[in-house]
């Protein structure tokens, strides 16, 4: 599995197709929405002998992007087109029946294969027959589950862990399909949950072997889809893998995240030892989200739904701002202490919060001011808190 850039296979422009090169043709499960999305399509391209011939998501996007709490349904969207039996097909043309924008949209015109909707109304039962169906669309053999973060790995108990949810939810639906799964991490670490420490435990548990190293010409098609796209750990792992090392200061101020070398590597673990010794195995029978959702409140007592709706309820009641020069001062005086503090980097959504552009309209008006007064600092997805 070596790193190579991204580039349509024969077969594989943007249309439907049904019938390939005659490898071993794959679908992808994004486990953790629109980010790991596009992460996928980098994996699939760096594995010459996987045919990856679809992805599936979820469309779940950060709330200064959709203001609606939770994954989204189909119910939610116009424009998809039904493959197979709830297989649905994002398209350009697709948008959102309520404010917000999914980010799915963009990507399905970005992105070199076909862009399914992960749907979790039915919970892992529903998404399991999706992908399943999915499966036989495309004539795939196997399924290739990929996780940025690693919280695929999480037992469920860690302290750090704080948005397990998609992730469990995908590998129980994959485990329902009874198909072949490949299991690949990367990033670990780059969401700020997990320790160091208990990722390694947990490789070493699920026989975990390092299959490639993410490099420059592995994400060079990718690389420009943060600069719109919210993703802070897909964007570290680009960013990474185009050489980017030191420290990040990340959203929420919630704490900082350490780019080195080790954060390009890909995993594969074994998906149904990961599957049986997390809380992904108490997902396998669910038929709603609220299922899923009273799941993890037993395990953890509370979910990261519950969290965004809280979240979302702060939000209605404040305004975003549209920054201006004045705002840049702002951002210069607080990365000149962050400097001091030994932070290397600011990611694009922390410095939007430190002058609240925390819309859609706001953080691109951000960006064009960052882009135009700021250039030399300016590397998204990350912002430099020194000079070049």
């Amino acid at each position: 599995m070596a790193p190579t850039s991204i580039n349509p296979r024969p077969g594989h422009e943007r249309q439907d197709h049904r019938y390939g090169s005659g490898m071993s043709r794959v679908l992808v499960v994004a486990a953790g929405g629109g980010g790991d999305a596009i992460t996928a399509s980098a994996l699939v391209a760096a594995s010459p002998e996987d045919d990856g011939v679809a992805v599936m998501s979820y469309s779940w996007d950060r709330l200064m992007i959709d203001p609606t709490p939770g994954p989204r349904t189909r119910h939610d969207f116009t424009g998809l087109t039904e493959l197979a039996s709830g297989v649905m097909q994002v398209r350009p043309a697709s948008q959102l029946t309520t404010p917000g924008i999914s980010t799915l949209v963009q990507l399905a015109e970005d992105l070199p294969l076909p862009l399914l909707l992960l749907d979790p109304v039915d919970g892992a039962t529903g998404i399991g027959e999706q992908v399943h169906a999915a499966a036989e669309y495309f004539d795939c053999d196997s399924l290739m589950l990929v996780d940025v973060g690693g919280d695929a790995l999480a037992r469920g108990d860690e302290p750090g862990l704080r948005s397990p949810i998609a992730d469990f939810l995908a590998l129980a639906a994959c485990a329902r399909t009874g198909l072949p799964v490949q299991l690949l991490i990367t990033g670990l670490g780059l969401d700020g949950e997990l320790e160091t420490s208990e990722m390694n435990s947990r490789l070493d548990e699920l026989s975990g072997t390092e299959v490639a190293k993410l490099d420059g010409d592995a994400v060079a098609e990718i690389l420009h889809l943060f600069e719109w796209h919210p993703s802070e750990a897909n964007g570290l792992l680009a960013a990474a893998a185009s050489g980017t090392r030191g420290v990040v200061e990340t959203r929420d101020g919630s704490g900082t995240i350490t780019v080195t070398s080790a954060s390009t590597r890909v995993h594969r673990v074994d998906a149904a030892k990961a599957i049986a010794s997390s809380p992904a195995s108490r997902l396998l029978d669910t038929t709603s989200l609220d299922d899923v959702e009273d799941a993890i409140r037993e395990l953890r007592g509370t979910s990261e739904i519950d969290y965004e709706r809280d979240k979302a309820r702060r939000l209605a009641t404040g305004n975003a701002e549209a920054p201006t020069v004045e705002s840049l001062r702002a951002i210069d005086d607080y990365v000149s202490e962050a400097a001091n503090r030994g932070i290397d980097y600011l990611t694009i959504r922390r410095a939007a919060e430190l002058v609240n552009a925390m819309n859609t309209r706001t953080l691109q008006q951000l960006r064009q001011l960052l882009r135009e007064e700021r250039a030399g600092q300016y590397v998204p997805p990350l912002y430099r808190t020194g000079s070049e």
